[in-house]
C-alpha cells in the first residue's frame, strides 16, 4: 500500500527554494546544527534560520532540543519521503524477500520427509491420481515443476536486487 504525500500551497512555496532543498538534502544525511549548516552553505545563520522556521512550518523538518547547547534539525518521515520515495519501497521490497525466502526453505524441508512431494515429478495432480488407484508408472507423465526451486530463485533475485539498491545508495553510485 503506497502512502501518499499530500503537499498544500505553504509545502510548495516552501519547496520553491533551491536552498532549502540543499537543506533537505544534507538533511537525509544526518542532523545537523544551525552553525554547521550555515557553513555548509556559506550564509549567515539568521538566512538559514529563516529557511529553517519554513521547513519546521511545513513539517518537513523538525527541530531536536534533547537537553544540549545544541539544537539539532532533522527531517520528519514527510520529509524522508520527499527526499528519498523509494526507500520505503526497497527495504518493503527487501522484507518481502526475506519472508519468502525462509517460508519457502520452511515449506521445502517440511516436505522433505512426505515420500509423495519427495519426488521432484510429484505435485498435486500426481497426489490426486494416487488417490484414484493408478499405478506409479502412469506418473512418468507427470510435467516436472519444482516450486520450491521456483519460489527461492524469484525470492533470491528480490533479495539481491534490493541488497544491491540499498548497497550502491550508500555508495552514492545512484
Amino acid at each position: 500500500m503506497d502512502e501518499k504525500i499530500t503537499l498544500d500551497k505553504d509545502t510548495f512555496k516552501t519547496l520553491s527554494s533551491e536552498t532549502r532543498i540543499n537543506i533537505l538534502k544534507s538533511l537525509s544525511k544526518r542532523r545537523k546544527t544551525l552553525t554547521e549548516l550555515s557553513k555548509q552553505f556559506n550564509m549567515s545563520a539568521s538566512t538559514i534560520k529563516e529557511h529553517l522556521d519554513n521547513l519546521c512550518t511545513v513539517d518537513l523538518i523538525k527541530q531536536m532540543d534533547d537537553g544540549h547547547k545544541w539544537k539539532y534539525y532533522e527531517l520528519t518521515s514527510k520529509g524522508k519521503d520527499i527526499i528519498e520515495p523509494t526507500e520505503k519501497k526497497i527495504w518493503i521490497m527487501l522484507s518481502v524477500s526475506l519472508i519468502g525466502i525462509f517460508t519457502t526453505l520452511y515449506s521445502f524441508l517440511r516436505s522433505v520427509g512426505d515420500p509423495i512431494v519427495m519426488d521432484s515429478r510429484l505435485g498435486e495432480a500426481a497426489t490426486q491420481v494416487i488417490d484414484k488407484g493408478v499405478d506409479s508408472g502412469a506418473m512418468n507423465n507427470i510435467p516436472v515443476i519444482n516450486y520450491h526451486i521456483i519460489g527461492f530463485v524469484i525470492f533470491s533475485i528480490l533479495l539481491g536486487f534490493s541488497i544491491a539498491y540499498i548497497i550502491l545508495k550508500k555508495k552514492k553510485i545512484i
